[in-house]
């Protein structure tokens, strides 16, 4: 048994054995739901593939003061089995959201394991007749536990368990968030890298189906934040506070969510 409470600002163990997390008196799950196998089929290398029936778990809405139940804001953890999907590292769904300037789509932060944040964003198409899809930016970011980003508006992006033992993390976003119609990757089937077990080492490959005309940034969070203008993107956050703590105090985090 792995307790979490202290990273995470509530009473949380996870129990690796079983594969599920244990939430203690002080916060409420509205909701628990397994992502199948067959939901995520449509953005995988492997199209063939039949186990493992469900591929993660989330645990939606958390934690709401009395004072919060009328907002749109959902706290949610979600959990991911380490290992592969073919010869992909377990990954969630893909999401995406319209540019709005100044806003985020979620906030995350990792609780337990080793994870990437994969986040894409495509140039308009030209006209109605442009087949190829262009990547004008591309950013794969490695997180460690207690680490925590923002993913800007514009983007597409999916979470990646590269590690070895189970992903456990915390996610902001609207309550009605739901992954892309994924008939709008049917050419590309997925996004533009994907992530893979290669020699026993994680690696990026690229999607031929995309015509990438941007340097692939891929560091650790770390790296990311030495860098002033990426810093600015990517970390609004305060030090030294946890992202249930920082929803919690920050009267205007609805501000910073686009809806």
């Amino acid at each position: 048994m792995i307790d979490l409470s202290n990273l995470c600002g509530f009473s949380l163990k996870i129990d690796e054995g079983r594969g599920r997390v244990i939430f203690g008196d002080d916060v409420n799950c509205k909701c628990e739901q397994f992502v199948s196998l067959q939901e995520i089929i449509p953005v995988l290398l492997n199209k063939q593939l039949k186990y493992p029936e469900n591929v993660y778990k989330e645990h939606k809405s958390l934690y709401e003061r009395e004072d919060q139940k009328g907002n749109s804001i959902s706290y949610d953890l979600l959990y991911i089995p380490y290992g592969l999907l073919g010869i992909e590292f377990i990954k969630t769904h893909i999401y995406e959201s319209t540019f709005v300037e100044n806003k985020y789509h979620c906030m995350v932060e990792l609780l337990s394991g080793e994870m990437m944040i994969v986040m894409q964003r495509n140039a308009e198409k030209e006209d109605m007749f442009q087949m190829e899809t262009y990547v004008d930016d591309m950013v794969i970011v490695k997180l460690a536990p207690g680490e925590k980003l923002a993913v800007p508006t514009g983007y597409m992006y999916t979470f990646v368990n590269i590690g070895l033992a189970p992903v456990v993390f915390a996610k902001i976003s609207t309550k009605d968030q739901s992954p892309m119609d994924y008939a709008a990757l049917r050419r590309e089937r997925g996004l533009a890298y994907y992530i893979i077990s290669k020699n026993a080492k994680v690696e990026a490959v690229a999607n031929p189906k995309y015509k990438i005309n941007c340097r692939l940034k891929n560091m650790s969070l770390k790296k990311l934040l030495k860098d002033e203008d990426l810093k600015n993107t990517y970390s609004p956050f305060e030090a030294n506070t946890t992202l249930f703590n920082y929803m919690v105090n920050n009267d205007k985090i609805e501000e910073l969510i686009f809806f």
